[in-house]
């Protein structure tokens, strides 16, 4: 019989807060928390507003020793991590640490703490380049603090798909604790790109927006315009449902289905037909063994490009077919920018929060209809509504697609 997996631990942060209680609180208040870039100068760069984590210092949750040697990623990482372990009440040093797992989602590293050594390693020499750049930037840094500082000595891989690899790695956790080669598996994606080098990056994609209007990030919006950069993002504890319930845990949401799926293309936004990232939905509802209409909220990926969410409408129809109308679907990163390797593991815990409380989030901002997106993208206003299953939907750069299926605890 395969096992049950299920959440019993979260942490988060975001520009709208941080902690699980913080980060909810200011989402269900339904506002922007884009703000204007004030961690470094903007004045070369056209896309001018991010979503900003500022209240974050590190010396309030994490050794000096540690934050000498770690990104601001990683940081977040950390925090979250420690959140997820303490929400599900665990305590590792008294569990078989050899049973204790971690998949993480990584994105663009460690980019401010590199750029801040080349610029030293520039300007002053590479004799004064700092010790722990070599453990700083690269992609399995947050993986191997965490499983350091937590004593985690059990199963580890890290999964870089972009805005996907959140998503990618929950499924990949539950898979770990199905085959029985962990009974715990902590999972986190975290994003800090807000940094010159990281910045020029992504605004060279070509996606990026310009806007500095009250609403600048509307996804399914007629006027929207691309993609406004945020920091932050999540993580989870899972285990399986039995054991969780053995130890009278509590439990957040089940995950009941996953799908995977690949645009094999050449293209800087994702496939435009939305074939691929169809399956991927389809896959995670199939593996669930419900049909679309089980269905009772979307949260979307929300690219924000004219492209992208015509695309993403195209993926919907093709699954829900003629109840995509009575199917919100929204995207609530309107709120907090797009968050890139955080945006999937933020939107799952958006999901899971949605459905302890019986809460759509919104897309704000949507104040323009297009015609081309007939969609209910719960305008502007959180919307209650009884919810058993939500499905999250995500696209990463390079034509990843990914889905999970989230399921009320029964």
């Amino acid at each position: 019989m395969v096992k049950e997996v299920v959440i019993t631990g979260i942490g988060g942060v975001a520009p709208a807060g941080i902690g699980v209680t913080n980060l909810w609180h200011g989402l269900r208040s339904g506002q922007s928390f884009i703000t204007p870039i004030t961690r470094f100068e903007t004045t070369r760069f056209f896309s001018k507003l991010a979503g900003s984590v500022d209240q974050f210092q590190p010396a309030d949750f994490l050794d000096p020793r540690i934050i000498v040697q770690t990104d601001r990623w990683t940081q977040f990482d950390l925090v979250c991590s420690m959140e997820a372990i303490q929400t599900a009440g665990l305590c590792i040093s008294n569990e078989d640490q050899q049973r204790i797992g971690a998949v993480f989602a990584a994105g663009t590293g460690g980019n401010e703490f590199g750029q801040q050594q080349l610029h030293i390693c520039h300007s002053q020499g590479p004799a004064f380049v700092s010790t722990y750049l070599a453990i700083a930037w690269f992609y399995a840094a947050s993986l191997g603090q965490v499983s350091i500082g937590q004593h985690i000595r059990g199963y580890g891989r890290t999964i870089c798909a972009d805005a996907a690899g959140g998503l990618i790695a929950l499924a990949h956790g539950a898979k770990i604790i199905q085959q029985d080669i962990c009974d715990v598996v902590i999972v986190s994606g975290c994003e800090a790109p807000l940094a010159p080098y990281t910045f020029a990056s992504l605004q060279a994609s070509g996606l990026l927006s310009s806007a500095t209007g009250q609403f600048p990030y509307c996804p399914f919006d007629s006027e929207r315009d691309g993609v406004i950069v945020g920091e932050g993002g999540a993580a989870f504890c899972l285990e399986s449902k039995e054991r969780a319930i053995k130890r009278n845990a509590h439990i957040y949401a089940e995950i009941a289905g996953w799908g995977q799926s690949f645009d094999g293309i050449v293209t800087r936004e994702p496939a435009s037909d939305g074939v691929q990232y169809a399956r991927a939905l389809a896959q995670a509802i199939e593996l669930a063994r419900l049909k679309p209409r089980d269905v009772d909220w979307v949260v979307c990926d929300g690219l924000g490009t004219q492209g992208g969410d015509i695309s993403e409408v195209k993926a919907l129809q093709a699954v829900f077919g003629s109840h995509l109308a009575a199917t919100p679907a929204s995207a609530p990163k309107s709120m907090l920018g797009r968050l890139f390797n955080g945006a999937s593991t933020v939107d799952t815990l958006i999901a899971i929060l949605g459905l302890e409380h019986n809460l759509l989030l919104p897309t704000i901002g949507y104040l323009h209809p297009d015609p081309r997106c007939p969609i209910d993208c719960v305008p502007n206003q959180p919307r209650q509504q009884s919810l058993q299953h939500v499905l999250v939907g995500s696209r990463g750069f390079g034509g990843f697609n990914a889905a999970l299926l989230l399921r009320r605890p029964s």
